[in-house]
């Protein structure tokens, strides 16, 4: 079962890849994508530690904003 307290750290970055991508089937499919920019490991891989979370909001604000990675 999944903690009340890590659902509280994810929520904010699906929200936020939801805004970012327009739908949930988007941003389903960045989370789950292995990306280059995190040395082609899947978003979600990273969600597990703070670190992880803050280097997916980054990437998320990137997109965001057009900024070239």
């Amino acid at each position: 079962m999944t903690s009340p307290i890590v659902v509280a750290r994810l929520v904010p970055v699906i929200a936020h890849a939801v805004a970012v991508f327009g739908d949930e089937q988007k941003a389903t499919h960045w989370l789950s994508t292995p990306l280059a920019i995190l040395e082609n490991r899947a978003p979600t891989e990273l969600l597990s530690s703070d670190e992880g979370i803050e280097l997916v909001e980054r990437t998320l604000t990137r997109i965001e904003h057009n900024i070239p990675s």
